[in-house]
């Protein structure tokens, strides 16, 4: 059995004609692995005297010890030591991210849209490897009424599936808990945080940690991260995989076809950010 702990993030592009992002992700964990990450966790933040009981997130509170006091590379050093965590108990991670301006789909319609992709890959992954798992998330900001819409709205892909995967894997509807009660939670902040912050072009705090989640991320049977563990919506931003991820080639492992990259008829073909 696997747990699935899944966050989502929003975040401004700097990328010419690129939106804003929304960003759904996270990691996956056996349940005997998550007393002893969460141990590990908790002994980093000690050692760089981060409160008892603060959250630890990609962009904190501006009131919290984080963001007050642990600037530049101690910050960079702690959240490092926190993500080579994850190299002693064979996590992997997924992220999807969706452009909202290349595409009609806005605010929560776009964020289902996300979770369709990461329902959908967490099915074969899971279905490649005879397992079954549950999907542990954040709370949605808003509420009982928000949580309420998202469960619900959740359900359905729980009883019914996708139009591309089955809930056969699945033991429960997602289920839901405040992030700042666990740190898993607080780690998949930090990969899906991270990984969007790359896809918007945000190098200069994200580009240092990056690599550590990128060895995570999962792959398809020919190797490729592309559209399997990083997953961009829409297809016209394929060439980021060759920009974010140094893939040379984006394969579709499902119509037997690929593509060199970078792809002169796509955006960001000659430049990272144009």
């Amino acid at each position: 059995m696997e747990i699935f702990f899944a966050d989502d993030t929003v975040q401004k592009s700097i990328r010419e004609g690129m939106g804003k992002v929304i960003g759904f992700g996270g990691l996956f964990i056996t349940p005997q692995n998550i007393r002893p990450l969460t141990a590990e966790i908790n002994q980093i933040a000690t050692r760089y005297n981060i409160p008892d009981g603060e959250e630890i997130k990609w962009s904190p509170d501006r009131k919290s010890y984080i963001y007050r006091y642990l600037h530049g590379s101690d910050r960079t050093n702690c959240y490092s030591e926190i993500l080579n965590a994850t190299k002693k108990y064979d996590i992997k991670s997924l992220v999807i991210a969706w452009d909202t301006g290349r595409t009609s789909l806005q605010g929560d319609a776009a964020f289902e849209k996300c979770v369709d992709f990461l329902f959908e890959r967490i099915s074969v992954q899971w279905k490649k490897k005879n397992n079954i798992g549950i999907i542990v998330a954040d709370r949605p900001s808003g509420g009982r009424k928000e949580e309420e819409k998202f469960l619900i709205n959740f359900l359905d892909r729980y009883q019914r599936g996708t139009e591309y995967s089955l809930p056969d894997n699945f033991a429960l509807n997602i289920l839901t808990t405040h992030s700042h009660l666990v740190r898993p939670l607080q780690l998949a902040d930090l990969i899906t945080g991270i990984t969007v912050s790359m896809v918007c072009g945000g190098y200069k705090y994200a580009k240092p940690l990056f690599p550590i989640i990128k060895d995570t991320l999962i792959r398809n049977h020919l190797g490729f991260i592309g559209g399997t563990g990083l997953k961009l919506f829409p297809d016209d931003l394929v060439n980021l995989y060759y920009w974010v991820l140094n893939e040379d080639c984006f394969s579709k492992v499902s119509l037997m076809s690929g593509r060199m990259l970078p792809w002169n008829i796509r955006p960001y073909y000659t430049e990272e950010m144009k």
